[in-house]
């Protein structure tokens, strides 16, 4: 009978004991997950529906629970990742280097201002609403952007480096015949100055925006009047080319698909330019181009918009650099022997906010140059 008592005394110890383990592994198991955090979310993979409201998203994970993407911060992202991501592939800036000009941690986003109404001083005056479902950034991804205070780091934002990505020679020819100003160009950088697409080789990069297009040769007329004059009233601008730049290749407007500030959000390589598919493209003006400068120390010309006035450097008279507040609605200024022309700026919206001439239709001969060597005259 007592070895019966000893035995039971010795299971209900054990049992006891190991009752005791759980509780401790339990206790250091939620301590290990205190200390590390929520686990990281997946990001969301489409943006699908918009409202008076704003923009609305929806994860994957729980398609039942909208995420606003527009006016927050993403707080429940693990930081770390992505903020090696940008000191990796972050750039300089003259531009940025100095106190004049705006504060280039601190950039305007030009997300909230697109209007399709009318044109504003500041404003991109766009053909085209947004559309949140287009392709476009992970949006949990952008470390640099401040969603509370609508402002985005330039310094802090990540471009795609250069590396041994060819894609051929740059063509660019321009001349005048009669009244008209004929530009062919084939769509690579004149300078030869272009990252290291496909960007998908930079999985980091790729974890921010999935861009898989790849830069090749595109053949391109455009055809502008030498004495561009003011319309009645400006235009808006439509996504795809506003313009060329005297580099050789074409500008786009400030936007991306989604009709967001594209310079602030997309991945741009640290040329200042990335693919649509094939076709390399500007939604701003490099800065490298602005380094040919007037007696009385204003930019020179830089590119040509499609209502046929010259789009200058980031410097005016004197060697200032222009802001918004120094061009009108439309992104640019009249005075003294220039005429009226627009003008680049670091801030949104970069390059024109609306059409101050009359547009022209863009003769585009189709072709893909397949071939490296050239086929259009080349001028500098």
């Amino acid at each position: 009978m007592r070895s019966y008592i000893g035995l039971l005394c010795l299971v209900f110890s054990f049992l006891l004991a190991c009752a005791s383990a759980d509780s401790s592994s339990s206790d250091a198991v939620a301590q290990v997950l205190a200390r590390a955090g929520p686990a990281e979310p997946q990001p969301s993979s489409s943006v699908v529906e918009s409202s008076q409201s704003g923009t609305i998203a929806y994860q994957d994970s729980n398609p039942q629970v909208p995420v606003p993407t527009a006016s927050i911060v993403v707080t429940d992202v693990n930081p770390t990742l992505f903020t090696s991501v940008s000191q990796k592939y972050s750039i300089t800036s003259m531009i940025c280097a100095d106190a004049i000009g705006p504060d280039c941690s601190k950039l305007r986003l030009g997300d909230e201002f697109l209007t399709t109404i009318t044109p504003a001083k500041g404003y991109l005056y766009s053909c085209n609403e947004k559309n949140p479902s287009a392709p476009g950034v992970i949006v949990s991804k952008l470390t640099w952007v401040n969603f509370l205070s609508n402002t985005w780091d330039f310094f802090k934002k990540p471009w795609l480096p250069s590396g041994a990505f060819d894609p051929g020679k740059g063509e660019y020819s321009e001349n005048t015949l009669n009244s008209t100003r004929n530009i062919v160009t084939n769509n690579l950088p004149l300078d030869g100055n272009i990252g290291d697409w496909p960007m998908t080789n930079y999985h980091d990069l790729t974890m921010i925006d999935r861009n898989p297009g790849v830069p090749e040769p595109r053949n391109m007329a455009f055809a502008y009047s030498v004495t561009p004059t003011e319309a009645v009233s400006p235009s808006c601008v439509s996504l795809g080319a506003i313009g060329v730049s005297t580099n050789g290749v074409i500008l786009y407007n400030a936007v991306d698909a989604r009709g967001e500030d594209a310079v602030a959000r997309e991945i741009l390589d640290e040329f200042g330019g990335h693919p649509s598919q094939i076709t390399y493209h500007y939604h701003f003006i490099p800065e490298r181009f602005d380094d040919v400068f007037l007696e009385d120390g204003h930019s020179s010309i830089v590119g040509y918009i499609n209502d046929g006035f010259p789009i200058y450097g980031y410097q005016g008279v004197g060697g200032i650099e222009m802001t918004n507040a120094d061009l009108d609605i439309c992104h640019g200024h009249d005075h003294e022997s220039l005429g009226y022309h627009y003008h680049a700026t670091i801030e949104y919206p970069y390059t024109i906010g609306c059409y101050k001439g009359e547009p022209v239709a863009r003769s585009q001969r189709n072709t893909v140059l397949r071939e490296r060597q050239g086929r259009l005259p080349r001028t500098n």
